[in-house]
């Protein structure tokens, strides 16, 4: 026999399918964005590794419904400018930044060339038989990529280096006229607070931050989750592997 749960939940699906949706759980770090973008529009995000735009990326699908989202899209990996440029050639409130973020320290004029340049480690493109996740491996800290050798046991003859640009994260949305930052996401394979950290160069914090703390040092995620507290963020576990922050308190700086 149906319980009254399970009638509820039919008639409810066999309504909004007749409007042409559908109803589907999600995560609470999901639902708070949605709300927030609901009043909020339009909606700036900022994505730090964004890869390819697809492969593991929980906000692609946000950037295909959201019709009123400005992004920018910061990805140091060659290989995955052109794939990003070709997924979102329709939309021109996505940027696609070629870089990877540095720190916010002002160059010195002697050195400003290597000063605005970072060494990228990864897992070279031509290599067969891989793993299909193994392209996303790119990191500042080639430890990180050497570390995955309990997955693939002969790694360190795949692992190169290329000299990327870099800029500060400030400078990033500064030149793309961004007022405030609605959410930042940072996925670069343990170099991950040295983005976080960036947000007190910002002129307000943003609302939501989302990162990769899967490749931190446990020191180091703690020193993360203490300094986005002293900030006013309120912070939980996504997916044994990710942080989301919200925050609480007024924006304030």
């Amino acid at each position: 026999m149906r319980t009254l749960r399970s009638i509820l939940r039919s008639s409810l699906h066999r309504a909004v399918h007749r409007f042409g949706f559908r109803l589907v759980r999600i995560h609470p770090f999901e639902r708070a964005i949605r709300n927030w973008e609901l009043t909020h529009e339009p909606f700036y995000f900022v994505q730090i590794g964004a890869h390819n735009g697809i492969t593991s990326d929980p906000f692609h699908r946000f950037l295909l419904e959201g019709i009123e989202w400005r992004a920018i899209l910061v990805e140091p990996q060659s290989s995955c400018i052109d794939v990003l440029r070709s997924i979102y050639a329709d939309r021109e409130h996505i940027h696609i930044v070629h870089a990877a973020i540095g720190p916010e320290s002002k160059p010195d004029a002697r050195d400003s060339d290597t000063a605005r340049t970072l060494t990228l480690y990864k897992v070279r493109d031509d290599v067969q038989g891989l793993p299909h996740w193994a392209n996303q491996l790119a990191s500042a800290r080639r430890e990180v990529i050497a570390s995955h050798r309990d997955r693939i046991p002969d790694i360190e003859n795949w692992i190169v280096s290329e000299t990327v640009p870099c800029v500060p994260l400030s400078e990033v949305i500064q030149q793309r006229g961004f007022p405030r930052v609605d959410l930042l996401t940072s996925d670069t394979e343990g170099f991950d607070f040295e983005i976080v950290r960036q947000i007190d160069s910002l002129p307000s914090f943003p609302q939501f931050i989302y990162y990769e703390n899967l490749h931190l040092p446990a020191e180091e995620y703690a020193r993360s989750l203490e300094f986005l507290k002293e900030r006013g963020y309120r912070t939980s576990a996504v997916n044994n592997g990710d942080t989301f922050a919200e925050l609480r308190s007024p924006n304030r700086k």
